[in-house]
């Protein structure tokens, strides 16, 4: 098997999935299928050429999935959109307006709909959300997803058909996550704490499987072309897991 987040491993993993029938979160919600299935899911945090490339490996195979795209400061990348949305695949908002918005919650859900309008307005069609999983950055709020969790109704009132976690039984799915360049896995059970370690060779056995249903998020900006791009920032990735922290500590002591 390919290194793992190379462009080839993706391409191994496209192949092992063509076989079976592959949704975007917003198809899957609609269509309640039975196993097996693939559901195909990517944070776009940032680098989203790089959701461009995996879009389009996707797309030679026939499969479709759904892409999330941060806001960062100087607003979407409107141009990696279209791009991808032309591929064929569903769009979606990768949220964190509780980040931003330091916890205030009114504040939050007025960004949130300006956010879905700014994307609809770029001519894609914005269906469901997917919360940016960081730790929160302030009192009141365990997570981003929070603002869903707390208010239901604010999937309706923007005209969506749901949150990729909040709105999925994960009950009749097998999720596998490589956030972090670590694989981990939850059975029957929704993103959280507590997760599995896994690999990509075991999300590929999966796979093989008549009985099990997949969930997979991928974040494109850890997928790279060449093996030692991928091991560099890698090993860059675990080193700042280990280093900002105790800067951190250093200067607030």
């Amino acid at each position: 098997m390919p290194v793992e987040f190379t462009v080839a491993a993706f391409q191994d993993l496209c192949r092992r999935a063509a076989h079976l029938p592959v949704f975007g979160v917003a198809d899957y919600l609609r269509a309640r299928p039975q196993p097996p299935v693939v559901i195909f899911r990517f944070d776009v945090d940032y680098r989203s050429q790089h959701a461009v490339r995996l879009a389009s490996i996707l797309a030679r195979h026939g499969l479709r999935g759904t892409f999330y795209f941060r806001r960062h400061a100087a607003g979407f990348d409107h141009a990696a959109i279209t791009a991808v949305a032309a591929l064929g695949h569903e769009i979606g908002y990768h949220y964190e307006t509780l980040d931003r918005c330091l916890g205030d919650f009114s504040a939050a859900r007025a960004m949130f709909q300006q956010d879905i309008d700014d994307l609809r307005r770029s001519g894609v069609t914005v269906e469901t959300v997917a919360a940016h999983g960081t730790p929160p950055l302030a009192p009141g709020y365990a997570g981003n997803l929070d603002l869903v969790r707390c208010d239901p109704g604010l999937i309706a009132q923007t005209g969506l058909a749901g949150d990729a976690v909040f709105s999925v039984d994960f009950a009749r799915l097998r999720y596998f996550s490589d956030a972090g360049w670590r694989w981990t896995r939850h059975d029957s059970a929704p993103p959280g704490p507590g997760g599995k370690p896994s690999a990509l060779t075991e999300v590929s056995a999966c796979l093989a499987r008549p009985d099990v249903s997949v969930y997979l998020t991928v974040h494109p900006h850890q997928w790279f072309e060449r093996a030692a791009a991928t091991h560099y920032y890698r090993w860059r990735n675990r080193v700042g897991r280990v280093i900002l922290p105790w800067l951190h500590a250093l200067r607030c002591a």
